[in-house]
This record gives structure tokens, sequence and C-alpha cells, in this order.
């Protein structure tokens, strides 16, 4: 075998384990990787990062920069701010296998911070949200708690939306079979700002932060190509013994690329690729084997054996399994069915 939007929910949270207070020290160490395809941003998002954070020293940067010649000098190394622990790998953009590689080129530089923050390379952030961060994870009272969530979206240069508070939600099935996910603006701020990080089943590639464990015990997959990422690591993590939150509070923000008034001129990867299905075709299989899916795969995507060769590196965990995963966040692989509290981000916490 190859290896409703509205609705509010009553949370009735059982915490697992007791976070040591000084976990979430001021001394704290934070390690921030960040994939970044020809993105203008990233320099304004670094230096924004750096700006805001209550404690700069704390923070470590691993960074995959991913340029073509033609891109301006204005975008890379040149134009980021002066920081001691900022590392950076840097690839031609026609080299690139797409953002889970080079997320996973990024998580090289990890070297055993106390935390790991995944984030894009076009985020803004509130006044001290390292800080904030930390303490919003504290208050899950889970050693084990990962935050994550499709954050607010800011526009250029630095408004941020800070109307309301986003949850996780599952969406539906795609035509590959994949699971695809929402955000959904539950909660209308300050007025309905909840007490607590809320429990959750999905997370967010954009924003994903927890113990830098995580990076040891669950590394990205760079086989994965962007379609699939964020359910993959999702069951990953939560088999592994995390527990998945979404933040009650606003902390970072995210430009989403669609909105053309923000003047966003950054390519992507499969504007920049033709062939780009080729790996994505392969990162198909990939999620599929892992979720016990492959017969919902459609045949075009003409599975093989080398697809998942070296899939035991980037498998599910065995703190839980599969079935207690899917019966936690409320879907089915195989069946393709969605719950309704899935549909609306309503879960309760289990426990480990």
């Amino acid at each position: 075998m190859w290896p409703q939007s509205s609705k509010h929910c009553e949370w009735q949270p059982h915490f697992g384990k007791q976070t040591r207070e000084e976990v979430a020290h001021p001394t704290s160490t934070i390690f921030i990787q960040i994939a970044a395809y020809r993105d203008p941003d990233l320099p304004a998002t670094l230096q924004n990062l750096l700006s805001k954070a209550s404690n700069p020293e704390r923070l470590s940067f691993g960074i995959c920069l991913q340029l073509s010649e033609q891109d301006s000098d204005l975008w890379g190394e040149m134009a980021f701010p002066a920081h001691p622990k900022l590392s950076v790998c840097r690839y031609r953009a026609s080299e690139s296998q797409g953002a889970c590689w080079a997320r996973h080129q990024a998580q090289q530089f990890y070297r055993d911070e106390d935390f790991v923050l995944q984030i894009d390379s076009h985020m803004r952030a509130i006044d001290d949200w390292d800080q904030q961060l930390l303490q919003t994870w504290q208050d899950c009272n889970d050693e084990m708690a990962v935050l994550s969530v499709y954050p607010n979206a800011f526009h250029l240069p630095c408004e941020l939306n800070l109307a309301t508070l986003p949850v996780m939600a599952a969406d539906r099935f795609d035509d590959y079979g994949i699971l695809k996910f929402q955000g959904i603006s539950r909660y209308s701020l300050p007025e309905q700002q909840p007490k607590q990080p809320l429990p959750n089943a999905f997370i967010a590639g954009g924003f994903l932060f927890g113990p830098g464990q995580i990076v040891r015990n669950v590394p990205y997959d760079p086989g994965l190509y962007f379609y699939g990422e964020e359910i993959a690591m999702s069951a990953r993590l939560w088999t592994h013994g995390f527990n998945l939150f979404c933040p009650n509070k606003l902390l970072l923000f995210h430009l989403y690329k669609s909105a053309a008034a923000d003047g966003d001129t950054s390519a992507t990867h499969w504007s920049d690729h033709s062939d780009w299905f080729r790996f994505n075709r392969k990162s198909l299989v990939r999620v599929h084997m892992l979720l016990g899916s492959l017969k919902n795969a459609p045949k075009s995507l003409n599975a093989i054996k080398d697809d998942v060769a070296d899939l035991n590196a980037f498998w599910l965990g065995g703190e839980r399994s599969l079935e207690d995963y899917q019966r936690w966040a409320g879907v089915n692989f195989s069946d393709q069915t969605i719950s309704e509290d899935a549909r609306v981000g309503c879960f309760q916490n289990l426990g480990s």
C-alpha cells in the first residue's frame, strides 16, 4: 500500500495541559518563516513587523526569496531592514516549485526558537503584536495550541480592517475532491469579542502560530504545491497532538491580491509557469493519499507510486487517528460530507 455565517456558538472549552507562565515570557523567541514569490510588499512587511514588535530582538526570520531577473532590487535583500537574525535563501523564480516547497526551504533556518510563526509576504501587524500573539496563545491554556485563521484584509499602505473577527470553517469539496476552507466574519468588534481563543479544526497557510516543535515534528511537505496545503496540514497537526484555535483578537492582516485597487503588481507562480499543473497534479495525489480519499481523485491525475515515494516523512501523526480528526472536524474525506457545524466554524473542544 502507498504510504450559517451569523450563527453564534456556545463554547464549552475543556483545556488540556496548563501552560507554564514562563513560556510566553518577554524573552520567548519567535521564528518567522516567509515564502516570498516576486512580491514587492515583502520589504514593507518586514519593516512593519519589526517596527510594531514590542521586542524585535526576540524575532528570527527565515525567508525563501524567489525573484526574476526583471524584478526590482527594491523587492529584495537590499531593501530589507537591518536585523541580526534575518536569514535568506534566494532562488530564481524559474527554479521555484511552488508555495509549499518555498515554505519548506524557509523552515531550514529554524534554530530551536520557542515558537514558530508562518505568514505570507504581504502582511501588517498591530502594535506590540509579538507580545499580544504570545498572550493569546497562552490564553488557550494548552501547551499544544496552534493559532491560525484567514486574517482580515489590509489595504496599502496600512489601512486595517478592524470591524470583525474571523473564524475558519469548511466550505466545499472542489472538482479535485479537495476540501476547501472559508473565513467567516462572525463577531462584530469590539462589542462581540470572545473572551478566549476559539477551538477550531482548520489552519490557514498564511497565518499559523504555535510551539517551535512544529517545525521538527510536522515539517512542511515540499511535495505539495498550493491547493490542498491547508487541509493536509490541519490533519497532520491534529493527529500529531496539536489543538487548533482561532485567535479571539485581531493581530495580523493580509493583503488579498485580488483587490486590484491596492495596485499590487506581483506575479504568481502559476501565471509564470505554464507547466504549473505538473506540480499541482503530484500535490493533489499526495493530499488524497494522506487523507485516505484517493478514490475521489479524478482519473486525469494519473496517480503513480513516485508521487508518494517520500510521503512517510510528511505523514499523519500517531497521537490521534484520521478518523478521530474527521469526527472532530465534522467532515468525511471519503464520502465528501460536511456537517453544518463545520460549515459555520463551530467546534467543541474535545481535548486530547
